[in-house]
């Protein structure tokens, strides 16, 4: 209660607020360890090193670099299970607050296939100099770009209709993509998404524009974003609704408070960057499961179903899509381990990593739900305690100093009226 006050007094005061969310251990029952021992010694390695360098969890860097050999394969390695071929196609989100460091793992992992796109984008502009000098006769040139940062929707659908062996988005804070979603036009850009997740060929058209057939596109997401601007963003874009976001896997480590440390050391790139350079010279490769792989998928894949059978449409979602994401988990694994295990069959380990980090994924989101339900809970009761002590107060001022848009503010009070009595919001500026 003391809290709640002294939250309304900073209102008053014109002073912003933090609304407190709650801990890991006050969310999650159990504890859910990220499955690093499973993944290849090497990477094993290069994971510690660099988490003991920067002060960040494991399962953050683990991530970051599987994202980046998913990127380096792309479409040429893919695993058939079924009547169904599984590229590893990562979309992952990292959940953190500013400062915590969340942004450096992603930096790090995409640096070698970044210098890899400048190698190519040089050898592009030769390439396209040549063609004007041959006055465009024939087909142009095009920049087969791995990664994309900053763009438009259209650039990007632009840039996957060039990207043969498929392209990654990797971007520090995804909520400026987020915000894009309908900002340049009204084309369906979520239905485009859903199809890009499934791989299935879509196509685009416009007025006064060629039409624009994707075939069979892959792409990868990296990124990272705040726990209070994402909540905000799955409100805002319908983005829960439409299944969009139940199609990520959320990553959302417990950050330690970091200490300065003296004579701090630099990991060695060298293995690492070695190994995008291996990976993304291969010619490409069927994988398979192996029998023991094939059991550890089946005990999950009938735990997910069960799970489904029993949640809300939500959950439903994200247990569905959970055995998808955990054969591309695997896949991914396999490619990493193929410097020690050449071969084309996805191991009972590499499944087992795979199911390891798909429940993390899990246990993560639960995390992320829980506390953006306890948020919402409290900004709303300060909301309505903030009217009960002044019902004149500005709602657009009071929606600033709690973190929320104006529209919020004025469902919770019109929500109010229902129950007690009507709040007539004044044109005062802040508190009297």
């Amino acid at each position: 209660m003391n809290d709640m006050i002294n939250i309304i007094e900073k209102i008053k005061n014109g002073e912003g607020v933090i609304i407190p969310t709650a801990t890991a251990t006050e969310t999650t029952q159990e504890k859910t360890t990220f499955p690093t021992d499973l993944l290849p010694e090497w990477l094993q390695s290069t994971i510690r090193d660099h988490a003991e360098s920067y002060g960040t969890p494991e399962e953050l860097w683990a991530v970051a670099f599987l994202t980046a050999i998913a990127t380096a394969s792309g479409k040429r390695m893919f695993l058939t299970v079924g009547n169904y071929k599984n590229y590893p196609q990562l979309w992952v989100i990292v959940v953190g607050s500013s400062g915590t460091g969340k942004s450096d793992a992603g930096r790090v992992a995409f640096r070698r296939i970044s210098e890899i796109d400048t190698e190519k984008y040089i050898r592009y502009q030769e390439e396209y100099k040549e063609w004007e000098v041959e006055e465009k006769q024939g087909t142009p040139p095009h920049w087969e770009q791995m990664l994309i940062n900053d763009t438009t929707p259209e650039a990007m659908f632009n840039a996957l209709s060039y990207a043969e062996n498929g392209l990654t988005l990797n971007r520090d804070e995804l909520s400026g993509w987020f915000s894009d979603f309908g900002r340049y036009n009204k084309s369906g850009e979520v239905g485009h998404y859903l199809s890009i997740f499934d791989n299935q060929t879509f196509s685009i058209n416009r007025k006064k524009e060629q039409p624009q057939l994707i075939e069979e596109p892959f792409l990868n997401i990296y990124g990272t974003i705040q726990p209070s601007v994402l909540s905000e963003l799955l409100a805002k874009n319908n983005f829960e609704q439409s299944g969009f976001a139940q199609r990520f896997m959320f990553l959302y480590p417990e950050f330690p408070t970091r200490k300065y440390k003296r004579g701090g050391t630099t990991p060695d790139p060298e293995a690492f960057e070695n190994m995008i350079d291996q990976i993304e010279s291969y010619s490409g490769s069927e994988m398979t499961l192996s029998e023991e792989a094939e059991n550890v998928y089946e005990r999950f894949y009938n735990q997910m179903e069960e799970r489904r059978t029993t949640a809300n449409d939500f959950w439903s979602a994200v247990y569905s899509k959970a055995q998808i994401q955990v054969l591309r988990l695997a896949l991914t694994v396999k490619i990493a381990r193929l410097s020690e295990e050449p071969n084309t069959e996805v191991s009972e380990m590499d499944m087992m990593a795979g199911v390891g980090m798909m429940e993390y994924f899990i246990k993560s989101l639960e995390k992320f739900k829980v506390q953006q339900r306890e948020e919402a809970s409290t900004k709303r009761d300060l909301i309505l305690q903030i009217f009960a002590e002044n019902p004149e107060a500005n709602q657009t001022k009071v929606a600033e100093m709690v973190g929320v848009s104006r529209e919020y503010v004025n469902r919770v009070c019109r929500s109010q009226v229902t129950v007690h009595t009507t709040i007539e919001p004044a044109t005062a500026v802040g508190f009297n």
